[in-house]
C-alpha cells in the first residue's frame, strides 16, 4: 500500500516497543537518524521525542501543526533535528555521552503509540598495526609471528585474521598474535587483521612476499648451510680460483719476458 503525507506507512511490522528497545550504534562525531518501524495507517497528530537519562524522562522536541519544536534545549543543544514528518530524529555530531534509550511518543487518531530505541556511542576504530618477527626454523619454510595493535585502546576492540591467497580467503581464530609457516609458493598471499567494535572497523595488511625470500639466504638452525647458500659459495670460490690461477700466469709470463 503507498501513502502520501500526513499518512504514515511503513512496511513490514519487524518494529520494537516500549518494552523492547531497538539497538542502535553510533560513532564519535558523526550523526546517527532514529526512524521508527511502525505501520499507521491514519494522520499523526503528534510526535513526542523522549530520553530517558539518570531514570528522569527528559521531552526533547515535539512535532505539531508541521514543526518540530524543541522542548528543552539543556540537551542535544543545536544537534537534534526532525525529519519526515517528526517520525525520524537526527542526532548529529554524537558524544559519549549520548548513549541511553530514546523513545518515539506518536499519537494518532486519539491514540498513543511509543516505538523506543537504546543507543550506544562507541569511539572510532583507530588505524592498526603490525609488527612480524621472524622465526628462521627451516630453509625450506618461512616461518612468523604477526602481532596486530592499535594505537589506542578504545573499549569493545575485537581482532580477527585472514589469510588471502588467489582470492581465497583464510580465516585465522581470533586474537592479536598469530604464528605462521608458509612454504615458497604460498609467500605471495597476505595477511588481513581486522580491528572492529560494533560502529567501525579498520583493517591493515602484510605480505609475506615481503620479507620471507631472505629466509633461503639465512644461515640453518642445524649449523649447515642450506643448498643454494652452498651453491653460492662454490660459484665464489671458482670465480677466486680462476682470478688467482690468471693472475700466477700473467706474472710467470712477464717474469720470462725480463730474462
Amino acid at each position: 500500500m503507498c501513502c502520501s503525507f500526513p499518512i504514515l506507512c511503513v512496511a513490514g511490522g519487524g518494529g520494537g516497543g516500549g518494552d523492547v528497545p531497538l539497538p542502535v550504534t553510533g560513532r564519535v562525531g558523526e550523526t546517527v537518524t532514529l526512524t521508527p518501524r511502525l505501520t499507521l495507517t491514519h494522520p499523526i497528530d503528534r510526535v513526542t521525542w523522549i530520553f530517558h537519562f539518570n531514570g528522569k524522562i527528559i521531552i526533547l522536541a515535539e512535532f505539531r501543526d508541521q514543526n518540530f519544536i524543541r522542548v528543552n534545549n539543556n540537551y542535544f543543544p543545536n544537534r537534534l533535528e526532525g525529519s519526515n514528518s517528526g517520525t525520524a530524529l537526527l542526532i548529529r555530531e554524537l558524544r559519549m555521552e549520548d548513549s541511553g534509550i530514546f523513545t518515539a511518543r506518536f499519537l494518532v487518531n486519539g491514540e498513543r503509540r511509543e516505538i523506543s530505541y537504546i543507543l550506544t556511542i562507541f569511539d572510532p576504530v583507530p588505524t592498526p598495526d603490525i609488527k612480524m618477527e621472524m622465526e628462521q626454523i627451516s630453509p625450506d619454510w618461512c616461518n612468523f609471528t604477526l602481532h596486530c595493535s592499535a594505537p589506542t585502546n578504545p573499549s569493545a576492540l575485537s581482532y580477527s585474521w585472514m589469510y588471502r591467497h588467489k582470492g581465497r580467503y583464510q580465516p585465522y581464530p581470533n586474537g592479536t598474535t598469530i604464528r605462521v609457516s608458509l612454504q615458497p609458493e604460498s609467500w605471495d598471499g597476505e595477511y588481513l587483521c581486522l580491528v572492529q567494535n560494533p560502529a567501525d572497523q579498520k583493517n591493515v595488511s602484510i605480505a609475506p612476499r615481503e620479507f620471507c625470500p631472505h629466509t633461503r639466504l639465512t644461515k640453518a638452525t642445524t649449523g649447515g648451510y642450506n643448498s643454494r647458500s652452498v651453491g653460492v659459495i662454490f660459484l665464489v670460490l671458482t670465480a677466486l680460483s680462476v682470478s688467482v690461477a690468471a693472475l700466477i700466469i700473467v706474472t710467470r709470463t712477464k717474469g720470462e719476458e725480463q730474462n
